[in-house]
């Protein structure tokens, strides 16, 4: 089992984050996750509201995928196998200033994002339930 990740402070997180937007956005494809949810401490059974664990990592996996890993002429295909993985606790007194500087990092780093073309999905949807008349 790999050692346990250390969370970094608030700072590094989003200079960090803020990096990880950028990348992704200036390559043709990629994918940042970002989550949250309450840590909470079970010897702490009186606190009132949890501290918040914000996660953010890109699509990359560290686990090669037998298919992709090796072509036909024995070459691999896996060129990026490092993942990324950020993460960071935020006590309840902090979230406000927080979800503020969050917010302003997540909305600088997605202008240079495309949006995706959903037009190919939505044709195959609509072509495949018709049914012809008699």
């Amino acid at each position: 089992m790999p050692a346990a990740h250390a969370h970094l402070n608030h700072e590094e997180f989003f200079t960090s984050l803020t990096t990880l937007l950028s990348t992704t956005s200036q390559k043709a494809r990629g994918s940042v996750y970002l989550t949250q949810k309450p840590l909470i401490d079970p010897q702490q059974q009186d606190q009132q509201i949890p501290a918040i664990l914000i996660r953010a990592t890109d699509g990359n996996t560290s686990a090669a995928n037998p298919k992709n890993t090796i072509d036909k002429k024995g070459i691999s295909k896996n060129k990026n196998t490092n993942k990324v993985k950020l993460s960071t606790v935020v006590n309840p007194d902090e979230l406000e200033a927080f979800y503020a500087r969050y917010a302003e990092v997540c909305k600088a780093g997605m202008t240079g994002l495309k949006k995706r073309d959903r037009k190919k999905k939505n044709a195959k949807g609509k072509a495949g339930g018709k049914v012809p008349k008699l």
